[in-house]
């Protein structure tokens, strides 16, 4: 088991709130590890660390498009322990439709949360552990980061790709100087994100459904679980479930035929959910 890999060690994690970032929180803790809890929304940060209802976690608000918010967080890492060992830059958002619905203004906060967010907690996070000469950088990603193309989801699937792309220059980079970097690229996960998509111009239960054409959902431990495993590993993509791995694959050797499956899917959006033409 990977538990004394997270022993003492301090950690900040993103979106810890809710889902998977409140899944890592209580894992990490009940493996000995000191939690940073933070969220945009500091109560549901508060109530996560009142589930773990351990004295060495700590819950504080942290918006991830903010890169001051980083800084002070992390500065309070080093004033009290003098270092932070790990950050799980988790939170994210999506939106679904077709492009030709989707705002400038919808993208650009797709792009701040998902793409800039990791950015800035990993760019702050970096600085650091140069300083102290080690440090591990955990970026999530997704298996719509690793596919050429998913439709409907055009936003969500750049900001996977950039974050992917970021944290592959920096694991190379980084590994110089004793610090490691990681993309955690899950399939479909239970979580509350799917119920918080937003979906343009499209009938409600839109995301629902097109879930249901993939699987019912990896339920948040079995995630964190895939994750704790693979960082203590220092794996550089960490891809799962295993119908992530065979979707993935199946992409890869039948090119067409999961192009011709994804304009079906988009077809099938057209003419059952989407709402105006």
């Amino acid at each position: 088991m990977y538990n004394n890999y997270y022993l003492n060690k301090t950690a900040l994690v993103t979106g810890g709130g809710s889902g998977m970032g409140r899944g890592l929180c209580q894992k990490l803790a009940e493996c000995g590890a000191i939690v940073y809890c933070t969220d945009v929304n500091v109560a549901n940060a508060e109530e996560t660390v009142k589930l773990i209802g351990d004295s060495t976690a700590v819950a504080h608000k942290l918006d991830v498009t903010q890169i001051h918010d980083f800084e002070e967080v992390i500065g309070e890492m080093v004033a009290a322990h003098g270092r932070i060992d790990l950050i799980f830059n988790n939170a994210g958002m999506g939106i679904s439709g077709e492009l030709r619905d989707i705002s400038i203004s919808q993208w650009k906060k797709v792009m701040d949360v998902n793409f800039y967010g990791v950015l800035h907690g990993s760019h702050t996070a970096y600085q650091q552990m140069l300083k102290q000469g080690s440090g591990q950088i955990v970026n999530t990603s997704s298996l719509a980061g690793l596919l050429a193309m998913i439709p409907l989801i055009g936003p969500y699937s750049a900001s996977k790709h950039a974050v992917l792309n970021y944290t592959r220059v920096l694991r190379n980079e980084a590994r110089a100087f004793n610090i490691k970097a990681n993309t955690v690229c899950p399939g479909y996960i239970d979580t509350p994100i799917i119920d918080a998509l937003p979906a343009v111009n499209s009938k409600p239960g839109w995301n629902r459904e097109a879930i249901k054409k993939f699987e019912p959902g990896l339920p948040v431990a079995k995630a964190v679980d895939y994750i704790l495993k693979g960082v203590a590993a220092n794996k550089e993509v960490i891809l799962f479930p295993r119908i992530a791995r065979l979707i993935l694959q199946f992409s890869r050797l039948f090119t067409g035929l999961y192009l011709k499956a994804s304009n079906k899917s988009m077809m099938e959006f057209r003419q059952k959910f989407r709402l105006n033409e």
